[in-house]
């Protein structure tokens, strides 16, 4: 398995000794281990945002992004915790291409302040990763970061309901209505039942037109699920997607 090595060494690693983005040495006991610096280049998607999609905002018109406004997510409200932009990026792609599995409790660290209540969810569901892919990175990036926020808030954690059962194409570089083509019918609920009037958190890594959350959403609400609210590390600009 490809970054098998790599990640069971990265899971042990000290994640507090050095900041995850430079390398800088900390003084420990730090859940974001990030130094000051590079916490302060994050930026951390704060009012105004979408009221919808939680994107960052500079110029809201009725608390919505214009993507929101031209097309309403199927999720019901998302929340994102910083913006996909310099040490975000880096924390992603160590996360999802350098076996660096650790990253996960980072960006769930990262993640928990701007959560919704735990009060208005009933159990965590992770976007899947096809089984292909999962073998190929040795770990589903979403399914670490779920685990790491099922620990902090002490909802459940849904794993084995919704999956990818068709394997889809990458996504970068694709406009918005071909990335909602490649992922239709990418995914299916193998239990509908225990998801009936269930209030569900969807978590993603990075949320770009919203098209693979949108799905998911669509397959978890025809499922029976009572709401699906959506929790990403990092989003790109509104304005962007809008555009592409």
């Amino acid at each position: 398995m490809r970054n098998a090595g790599a990640f069971l060494l990265n899971m042990v690693f000290p994640k507090d000794i050095y900041c995850i983005a430079c390398g800088a040495p900390l003084r420990g006991g730090d859940p974001e281990s990030l130094c000051g610096d590079c916490r302060r280049e994050l930026i951390v998607n704060r009012p105004p945002a979408c009221r919808r999609c939680g994107r960052f905002a500079r110029r809201p018109a009725g608390n919505s992004c214009e993507g929101c406004r031209t097309r309403k997510p199927v999720y019901d409200r998302g929340f994102a915790a910083v913006v996909y932009e310099g040490n975000a990026r880096k924390i992603l792609y160590g996360l999802k291409y350098g076996g660096k599995g650790y990253l996960a409790e980072n960006a769930a660290a990262i993640m928990e302040p701007v959560l919704p209540p735990a009060s208005s969810y009933d159990m965590i569901v992770p976007v899947p990763m096809h089984r292909s892919k999962k073998s190929e990175r040795g770990y589903c990036q979403t399914t670490l970061i779920a685990r790491h926020l099922a620990k902090r808030t002490g909802k459940p954690l849904e794993t084995g309901n919704l999956i990818r059962v068709r394997k889809t194409d990458p996504m970068s570089g694709l406009a918005r209505e071909k990335r909602s083509a490649n992922v239709r019918g990418a995914f299916e609920a193998t239990d509908p039942g225990a998801l009936a009037g269930k209030r569900i958190l969807l978590v993603d890594d990075l949320l770009t037109t919203g098209s693979t959350a949108d799905e998911c959403a669509r397959v978890l609400k025809k499922a029976g699920a009572a709401s699906v609210q959506l929790a990403v590390f990092a989003a790109t600009s509104p304005d962007r997607n809008h555009m592409n």
